[in-house]
């Protein structure tokens, strides 16, 4: 009579190795007879006629789809149970090889989503940790050069304050100055019959002109202020507005001074 296989101690053994379930009160243990083996109920339903028990006994899922096959049955159990190792074997190793690959194509989605289009599923693991780490440093650098750019912006703010601040000082007084031209004008109309009374008018005209341009130019100013404020919390289009407002500056300053000169010769 062959002999019988070892059984695996119960103690050594917290799961069944063919569908890897916890054992429990509900899920209980058994040993196959032919390989020896801790497995559960529900792999080891089947029997077989066993050489080394004289008679039908409880075998595994596995043990029974080897010895079901082999025609030449009696067999040693030794050999059946190097085969049954064997096979536990290629199993662990495709299930460990699915695993692999799982993961590969996991880091490959990641790295597509993250902007890189092109990443093979094929790529090898060390590779994909460097891609990661090269845009990690990619993103702190574009994360330092916003915050680069939002403290210009900010400065420029600051700037442009002071400058809207300037031009209400000076629009201020040259309202004032030409209150004060349209008062002497009138009391020099009332003593004299002054001949150049009508240019003097058509000077002060003019101011007034010039006084109301710069009152939209400086209500413009305002609009442009709160705009570049809600720009800086967005942090984009700051170039072409910074532009946009020298270039009003610059006109502005140009009617200023000529407003400036008309009231010096009068």
């Amino acid at each position: 009579m062959a002999q019988r296989a070892a059984w695996v101690p119960d103690e050594e053994v917290s799961e069944c190795p063919l569908c890897t379930q916890q054992f429990s009160r509900a899920k209980r243990k058994h040993h196959c007879r032919a390989c020896g083996r801790v497995v559960c109920g529900s792999c080891s339903g089947s029997k077989l006629f066993l050489s080394s028990y004289g008679k039908e006994e409880r075998v595994c899922d596995s043990c029974f789809d080897l010895l079901q096959h082999d025609k030449g049955r009696p067999v040693n159990e030794q050999f059946v149970e190097q085969k049954q190792i064997e096979a536990s074997l290629k199993a662990d190793l495709r299930e460990k090889q699915q695993q692999e690959e799982w993961f590969r194509s996991f880091l490959a989605q990641v790295a597509a989503a993250n902007g890189n289009a092109h990443a093979r599923a094929v790529e090898e693991l060390p590779q994909l940790i460097a891609n990661g780490q090269r845009r990690w440093r990619e993103t702190c650098q574009q994360l330092q050069k916003d915050g680069e750019e939002l403290e210009q912006l900010q400065e420029k703010g600051n700037q442009l304050e002071l400058q809207g601040r300037a031009r209400a000082s000076s629009l201020q007084e040259l309202q004032r100055t030409v209150q004060h031209m349209q008062k002497d004008l009138k009391v020099k109309q009332k003593r004299f019959a002054w001949p150049e009374g009508p240019a003097l008018q058509s000077q002060c005209d003019e101011l007034q002109r010039s006084t109301i341009l710069l009152q939209q130019e400086l209500s413009g100013l305002q609009q442009r202020r709160a705009a570049l404020e809600d720009l800086q919390e967005r942090s984009e289009g700051s170039r072409s507005f910074v532009g946009s407002f020298v270039s009003m500056s610059t006109n502005g300053s140009s009617r200023m001074e000529q407003c400036q000169r008309s009231c010096q010769v009068m």
